[in-house]
């Protein structure tokens, strides 16, 4: 099912979605509706992108910022303990994409 995008934002948020499940986010991260997404080493990302920062509260949230840190959390945050995924431009923008949409979509 394609999800609806979320205004303004690049990426596909329904690629972003199978990206979430099939690079393991859930492993580390809970994300409410989205089977096996019950991880805890890491933050609850259900409606995450409408905080005002992230990454402890130490950089703002904004698409651009969520994609960078998506990318390489150590170069926004040395101490960061979300690794490094290898993920590629247009896989950080999808995985954006997806969070940016949960607003406005009921994740099934």
């Amino acid at each position: 099912m394609a999800l609806t995008p979320a205004p303004n934002v690049a990426g596909n948020p329904t690629t972003g979605r199978q990206l979430f499940s099939a690079k393991g986010c859930g492993g580390c991260h809970t994300l409410y509706g989205l089977a096996g997404a019950a991880g805890v080493a890491g933050p609850n990302l259900t409606n995450v992108t409408l905080r005002p920062t992230l990454a402890g509260e130490t950089l703002p949230m904004s698409p651009d910022t969520l994609t960078r840190w998506l990318l390489d959390p150590s170069a926004l945050k040395p101490d960061a303990r979300m690794p490094r995924l290898g993920l590629t431009t247009q896989e950080a923008q999808d995985l954006t994409a997806f969070l940016y949409s949960q607003p406005y979509n009921v994740l099934r």
